[in-house]
């Protein structure tokens, strides 16, 4: 029984937060009116066209909050690379933002090596050895770029919420939100980026500056992570 307990303490600690609502300090702040951040989805040979779906459906019902939208603006057929999120990540960083797209998001579906490291892992726990499963991450200088596994595959994985709040939450680091106990800094961050958009046009929804501020164009997020 105590290893169970103890396994149970692992898969939990695996998880980081953008957050919990604090709804008297979101309503302090004005949101402006409706805009739309528009996203180039990597799709996985395995994830269907419902999954992403339903994955856009879950974030959208939380950027209501924002007067925020996402939508897929295009689908690049993808499969997934290497073993780990780390190989994912490199790909995206090396990746041009094409025009009409605000954002970067690749789902990658589930494999074969996901479900062996779960089984590892409990294992390991069993002999007090902690293992985490990355369920998705967000560059962390800009928020322009990320991925998540589109599929829950894992316990760990299901005590978490699953595919849906994996969804929201990088979906908060895609809005430059980093991780705390509270949102309250959060909503201070969207509405800072929505009244940058407001400035910008419609042509980029911004993203964060490493240095501070935002990038308003992708012609300069494009130059920050490829030089050109």
């Amino acid at each position: 029984m105590r290893h169970i307990r103890f396994l149970l303490l692992i898969l939990l600690a695996s998880c980081t937060t953008v957050g919990f609502h604090k709804t008297s300090v979101r309503d302090t702040y004005e949101y402006g009116k409706m805009k739309f951040i528009r996203v180039c989805v990597w799709k996985d040979e395995n994830v269907s066209a419902e999954r992403m779906d339903y994955l856009f459906d879950s974030w959208n019902e939380e950027l209501v909050l924002y007067n925020l939208q996402a939508k897929v603006a295009q689908v690049k057929d993808w499969k997934r690379p290497g073993w780990t999120g780390k190989a994912i990540m490199e790909e995206l960083y090396k990746a041009e933002l094409p025009d009409g797209c605000d954002r970067i998001l690749a789902l990658a579906g589930v494999r074969v090596s996901d479900i062996a490291y779960e089984f590892a892992s409990y294992i390991l726990a069993l002999f007090f050895i902690p293992t985490f499963e990355v369920l998705g991450a967000v560059d962390s200088p800009t928020g322009s770029r990320g991925f998540v596994l589109a599929h829950t595959a894992s316990l760990g994985h299901l005590l978490v919420g699953g595919a849906a709040s994996t969804m929201v939450h990088e979906g908060y680091h895609l809005l430059g939100c980093g991780h705390a106990f509270y949102l309250s800094e959060c909503y201070g961050q969207i509405r800072d980026l929505k009244a940058t958009s407001e400035i910008a046009g419609d042509s980029f929804f911004p993203v964060t500056y490493p240095g501070g501020g935002f990038i308003t164009s992708r012609k300069q997020l494009n130059y920050f992570f490829l030089g050109r």
